[in-house]
């Protein structure tokens, strides 16, 4: 039983749910960063709530919960925890669902801006005083600054419990002040809600983004020391921190700054543009390779001898918010150049720095990849109060306490299994085949064709098989037409969020009938943060190990994880692969009434360094027939 300092919304808790809730109280108390892997089906999200806020709300002064993940579902999700929570308690919780600025924006001319234009745009009408919805919520002399206050406090006390990003976007947008309207600012209004908020929901960016971070908390008068931090999906952060820290750009991008530069009739930064572009070209035309990796000693003079970069990052950013307005175009590529200079000029540990072939014969890209998370994530972590990483993927757990650079002595680690009936679900490794580089041709194609479709023709609806690239679903899913009966449904790379919904929602129609077959990307949208539940997904094909290409960014990963803790190729190359594997074979179960087969198709997957990243609990059915198992896995269940 729980203890009553703990609100819980439901009667009772699931099967190691309860321990997950008092683990993670026990760490909220004790100052530790714990780092938890819990499987499907555990409620994570109001287990994680609800100890965080049993710790918050009895300490003294009180603290604030911080919920961060990267899915809009999960907001929504964290939201109706939290308001089950404060009803059945009364607690009177003031919760804010933070999202990005541009998401809030109502400003019909800012709206229309893309990238980093947004926020720049953002900023020169706050300046100039010309966003009528931030004079509203701010002001911007004696009088109005009154009025404003007198908005937000109204606001205040109408928006005092639990709201979601679109209630308050709504609610900012229908304001009134003395019965006039007075629209303010949807990010205004939640930065000032989220002052006296006891939970706020928010992004990965507005914590781990350094600026965004050193603005936003301070803003809200939150000091890290007095938060409790909650990641979700935290199996994601090492990546998503890399690519805050990471930026690329090519010469195509170059030329259009250059005409940007040249619009603006300013000469001077036009040559200097043009340096740049010249000399990146002229050192990709004398590469012997399609990549090469930039010597620690010459990246720093590489785009310039002369200029200083970050001065050089301003003009291009201040330029570009000009180039938006006169030109009325929605995007600023001189933005782009200054964002990507201002990292390029960044001098912490971590960074390679990679000239790429690119595009066409004469167009080159250079980058700035960061290898390490660990100085942003440790700084992050280790100044809150304590801290709950939670994912169904967080394994093995060692790893991702390396990796985020955490200090040994704060962190407290957890597994949980999944409460579902095991016997509900069937996973087997086939190691018949293989999608090994070295063994890929025609006749290996047409073989894993082939058993992927006597797989799929033994599952009684609905099933995605995942593979390792693009290139391999085409290739093998054209050959899949002459071995299976069903429709096939292909992701293409690239595809639009409404392709992407369209073609979710055909697939989601077939499970009333005879079913189909969809083949996605390991590594594209399909394979994390979507549910089919129910009989809108009987099984799962992971066909191949989605290992990331081997070139000059992941070998400088498996070098630098190497030179760090000895384990490169593991830390940089075996486990994100099998991370992403067992994200995808995760799409099947995902309630108590769930059934569905997952198969692991690779030899590969028998061999220690592969089979030892699965979770203990996981159990397997090794087997050169796996279309035997499934189909007696089924018959099974009609009986």
């Amino acid at each position: 039983m729980l203890p009553p300092t703990i609100p819980f919304r439901y009667a009772q808790a699931r099967e190691g749910q309860e321990k997950l809730i008092l683990d993670a109280y026990e760490a909220f108390q004790t100052n530790k960063i714990f780092l938890a892997h819990a499987e499907t089906g555990l409620g994570k999200t109001d287990a994680a709530l609800s100890a965080a806020l049993g710790v918050a709300l009895a300490h003294d002064p009180k603290l604030t919960v911080i919920f961060l993940t990267p899915k809009n579902a999960q907001h929504a999700i964290a939201v109706e925890a939290l308001r089950g929570i404060n009803a059945k308690y009364d607690l009177k919780l003031r919760v804010v669902d933070l999202v990005g600025k541009k998401h809030l924006c109502i400003d019909e001319q800012t709206m229309q801006k893309e990238g980093r234009g947004f926020y720049e745009m953002c900023k020169k009408k706050r300046e100039n005083q010309t966003c009528v919805h931030y004079q509203h919520a701010r002001g911007n002399d004696t009088l109005n600054k009154e009025k404003a206050k007198i908005a937000r406090q109204e606001f205040l006390t109408t928006m005092n419990s639990v709201h979601s990003s679109s209630e308050i976007k709504d609610e900012s947008s229908r304001a009134t002040l003395g019965g006039v309207p007075w629209s303010m600012c949807p990010y205004e209004t939640s930065m000032e809600l989220a002052k006296k908020a006891n939970v706020i929901i928010a992004d990965y960016f507005h914590i781990f983004s350094p600026a965004v971070s050193e603005l936003v908390l301070p803003k809200l008068g939150k000091k890290p020391e007095n938060c409790l931090l909650i990641v979700d999906e935290a199996h994601n952060l090492p990546e998503r921190v890399r690519g805050l820290l990471s930026m690329t750009l090519n010469t195509k991008q170059l030329s259009r700054a250059i005409e940007e530069a040249e619009f603006l009739k300013e000469k001077e930064l036009t040559q200097t543009l043009q340096k740049i572009e010249h000399r990146l070209r002229e050192h990709g035309k004398k590469m012997s390779t399609n990549e090469e990796l930039l010597d620690e000693k010459k990246w720093n003079t590489f785009l310039s001898e002369k200029m200083d970069l970050e001065e050089l990052s301003l003009l291009c950013e201040a330029r570009g918010v000009d180039y938006l307005e006169k030109s009325r175009k929605d995007s600023s590529t001189l933005i782009q150049v200054g964002e990507f200079l201002e990292k390029w000029a960044n001098e912490s540990e971590g960074l390679a720095r990679i000239i790429k072939k690119w595009g066409y014969a004469d167009d080159y890209s250079v980058g700035v990849k960061a290898l390490d998370p660990a100085p942003l994530t440790r700084k992050v972590l280790e100044k809150m109060h304590a801290c709950l990483l939670m994912s169904g993927t967080l394994h093995p757990l060692p790893m991702f306490a390396d990796i985020l650079g955490v200090s040994k002595e704060k962190v407290q680690t957890g597994f949980y299994a999944s409460p579902f009936p095991k016997e509900n679900r069937l996973t087997i490794i086939a190691p018949i085949t293989t999608t090994k580089y070295s063994e890929r041709n025609e006749n290996s194609y047409t073989k894993m064709a082939e058993e992927t479709g006597k797989i799929v023709n033994q599952i009684p609806g609905n099933s995605v098989v995942f593979f390792p690239s693009f290139q391999l679903l085409d290739t093998i899913g054209r050959k899949m037409q002459d071995y299976t009966m069903r429709n096939l449904l292909f992701q293409r790379e690239g595809m639009k969020i409404h392709e992407t919904e369209k073609l979710i929602q055909e697939f989601r129609q077939h499970a009333r009938g005879f079913g189909s077959v969809l083949l996605a990307c390991t590594s594209g949208s399909f394979a994390e943060g979507l549910d089919f539940p129910g009989n809108e997904l009987l099984g799962v094909v992971i066909v191949g190990i989605p290992l990331a290409e081997m070139n000059l960014e992941t070998q400088a990963l498996v070098n630098y994880y190497e030179k760090r803790f000895q384990k490169g190729w593991h830390y940089g190359y075996i486990y994100p692969a099998m991370n992403k594997a067992m994200q995808a074979a995760g799409r099947v179960i995902r309630t108590p009434t769930d059934e569905g087969i997952i198969v692991f198709l690779d030899k590969r997957y028998t061999q220690t360094n592969y089979h030892e990243c699965f979770p203990p609990t996981h159990t397997f059915e090794l087997t050169h027939n796996p279309g035997e198992k499934i189909k007696a896995f089924w018959e099974e269940r009609k009986t």
